[in-house]
């Protein structure tokens, strides 16, 4: 009898080892998970800001270039003006002032580019404290899960619905057309195309031969005004990608969607590859 009561006392304790083992795997595939979704987010805005601050470079040169060009016409119609006599309160010759509007939209435009990267900047700050927060964590025996989820879905924020107003071109047909053509003009032959239209700004995934052949699809939205490539998630020929331009956002809900946009992207991507 007592033998009995032994063995039993001894199978117990082995299943209540397996058990806690068990549990601890288990506690550290979702802390696993949680930072490796964490690393991609910073990726992403890292990658965010970097084109920000290109842009707003290669703005700042136009800018120079333009108000280089502003000044020397200035200077031109000076002397013009004295020549003839002209009164000194005359208005600006008509490229005059279409210059000046040129000059003072880019002004603005520069504005918005430095806002939107001091913010992705601020944010990549944020994501980066909270992995490092998640790191130091990993020595505890038991992490709540759900818990850091809610984290993550608070940080992205609610969907954002398409405005009432939204402009045809950035409508899944006005994207759809939009790549056909810039494939077109670049004599590249598409695979597959598809829009994310779950929410705004509408997402395009495209498949093709290779990476040089979207290089040369991506140079033809240089030359459409309605659309800005806004960088892609991409792997052998396959992207995922938003070419809707900041402007064309609704202004209250700009921050919410520059966080989700790469986590929306990053999904839209794996769908791709899965059909």
């Amino acid at each position: 009898m007592n033998l009995q009561f032994l063995s039993l006392v001894i199978i117990c304790n082995n299943w209540d080892e397996e058990h806690f083992l068990l549990l601890m795997s288990k506690s550290r595939i979702a802390i696993l998970a949680i930072i490796a979704a964490l690393s991609v987010v910073i990726l992403l805005q890292f990658q965010t800001a970097a084109q920000l601050r290109r842009e707003l470079a290669a703005a700042g040169e136009e800018n120079a270039r333009l108000h280089q060009n502003l000044t020397a016409q200035d200077q031109v119609s000076s002397s013009s003006s004295l020549r003839v006599g002209s009164s000194a309160d005359e208005k600006p010759a008509e490229p005059q002032q279409k210059r000046l509007q040129e000059l003072e939209s880019e002004i603005m435009r520069l504005r918005g580019a430095a806002g939107r990267a001091t913010r992705a900047e601020a944010e990549v700050a944020q994501l980066k404290s909270a992995l490092e927060s998640h790191q130091a964590s990993t020595a505890m025996p038991v992490l709540d899960a759900n818990s850091n989820s809610n984290l993550i879905l608070a940080y992205g924020g609610e969907a954002v619905p398409p405005p009432a107003n939204i402009n045809p071109a950035h409508t899944k047909h006005g994207l759809i057309n939009a790549i056909q053509q810039a494939a077109q003009l670049a004599g590249v032959s598409l695979k597959k195309v598809e829009i994310d239209t779950s929410e705004f700004p509408f997402l395009v995934g495209a498949v093709c031969d290779s990476d040089a052949d979207f290089e040369k699809v991506k140079a033809q939205f240089k030359n459409m005004p309605d659309y800005e490539y806004g960088g892609a998630t991409s792997s052998h020929g396959t992207y995922a990608f938003n070419i809707t331009p900041y402007r064309g956002y609704p202004p209250e809900a700009g921050e919410r969607i520059a966080r989700r946009v790469p986590l929306r992207m990053q999904m839209f991507f794996n769908q791709l590859n899965t059909r």
